[in-house]
C-alpha cells in the first residue's frame, strides 16, 4: 500500500509532464501536427499560467479553506456513515464506489456551472480553442472552490478516507484522457466510460452542444437526466470565440467571471422595469 501511495504522489507531482507527454506522443506517433501549432502553443501556455496561479492559491490557502468548510459541515451536523463502515470491503470496491459518487457529484456541479449565473466561472475551462490533455487544468479558482466544497460534503458523509488517493488519481488521469485531441469512441461501453469523442462534443462551440455531455466519467448520468448528445462527427470548432471569451490571455481568463457578472448586473439594472432588449454584445452560452 505504501508503494501504491508513492506511485500516486509521483504522478501528481509530475501531472503537467503527463499532459505535455501526451501532446508530443500525438504529434510524433499519430502525426497530429496541429498539436504544436501556434494556436495550440498559445492556448497551452495560457493554461499553464492559469494552472500555476491555481497551484499558488492551493499551496497558500487550500488547507485552511478545507478546514473551514469541514468546520461548517460539522457545525450543522451533517449525518455520516459510521467510521469503519468500509473496513471489511476490498479497497478496489470502496475506491470504485467513491469514484462513482464523486462523478455523480461532478455531474450536478457541472450542470450548475452551465446555468446563467454559474457559467462565467466555468467559461475559463471552455475558453481553450485547442482542447488537449492540458485543458484539464484550465479551471478557474472559483470553480475549484465549488468542487472542493461538494467533495468535502461527499467524503464527510461516505467516510472513505482510504479511497481518496485512488479516486483522485483515476479522476485526474481520465479527465486528461477525455480532453485528448482525438476522435476515439468507446463502442459498447460508451455509456459507462466517457471517451474523448463524447467530451469533445461538450467543448464544441455550437448551440446544439451547449449544456450537453456533462458527465466527467459516466455518460449514463447524461442519458438519465436528458443531457446526452451523440449526433456523429464533430465539425464545430472548440472554445468560445463566438462568445467573445479570450483563449490565450491568462489574466483575461481569470478576470472574466467578475467582468461578466458585472455586465450581467448592469444589464439587469438597466432593464429593470422595462421590456428586455438586445444589447448587441456577444452572449456566452449558459447551456440552460
Amino acid at each position: 500500500m505504501e508503494q501504491f501511495d508513492q506511485i500516486i504522489r509521483l504522478i501528481f507531482q509530475n501531472i503537467l509532464l503527463v499532459g505535455l507527454a501526451s501532446i508530443f506522443l500525438l504529434y510524433f506517433l499519430a502525426g497530429k501536427k496541429e498539436e504544436l501549432s501556434r494556436n495550440a502553443v498559445l492556448n497551452s501556455s495560457a493554461t499553464i499560467c492559469v494552472f500555476a496561479f491555481n497551484m499558488f492559491l492551493i499551496m497558500k490557502y487550500h488547507m485552511a479553506l478545507n478546514g473551514w468548510l469541514q468546520e461548517q459541515y460539522n457545525a450543522i451536523g451533517i449525518p455520516t456513515l459510521p467510521k469503519g463502515t468500509w473496513d471489511a470491503y476490498p479497497l478496489i470496491l470502496t475506491s470504485l464506489l467513491g469514484l462513482l459518487a464523486k462523478d455523480f457529484a461532478d455531474y450536478w456541479n457541472h450542470r450548475l456551472m452551465h446555468t446563467k449565473w454559474g457559467w462565467p466561472t466555468h467559461a475559463a475551462h471552455h475558453s481553450d480553442t485547442h482542447v488537449n490533455a492540458l485543458t484539464t487544468y484550465r479551471v478557474h479558482f472559483l470553480e475549484m472552490f465549488v468542487m472542493s466544497a461538494s467533495y468535502i460534503l461527499l467524503l464527510t458523509w461516505l467516510q472513505m478516507p482510504q479511497a481518496i488517493p485512488f479516486v483522485a488519481l483515476c479522476a485526474a488521469l481520465h479527465n486528461m484522457y477525455v480532453h485528448l485531441d482525438v476522435d476515439w469512441r468507446h463502442g459498447p461501453v460508451k455509456y459507462l466510460v466517457a471517451s474523448p469523442y463524447f467530451h469533445r462534443w461538450h467543448h464544441a462551440d455550437t448551440p446544439e452542444a451547449y449544456g450537453k455531455n456533462l458527465a466527467n466519467i459516466v455518460p449514463l448520468w447524461d442519458v438519465m437526466f436528458g443531457t446526452y448528445h451523440d449526433p456523429g462527427k464533430i465539425e464545430a470548432p472548440m472554445g468560445l470565440r463566438e462568445s467573445g471569451v479570450n483563449d490565450t490571455n491568462p489574466v483575461a481568463i481569470l478576470f472574466f467571471p467578475f467582468m461578466e457578472w458585472g455586465r450581467m448586473l448592469r444589464r439587469k439594472w438597466q432593464h429593470k422595469g422595462t421590456a428586455p432588449r438586445s444589447t448587441g454584445e456577444p452572449q456566452v452560452h449558459p447551456g440552460e
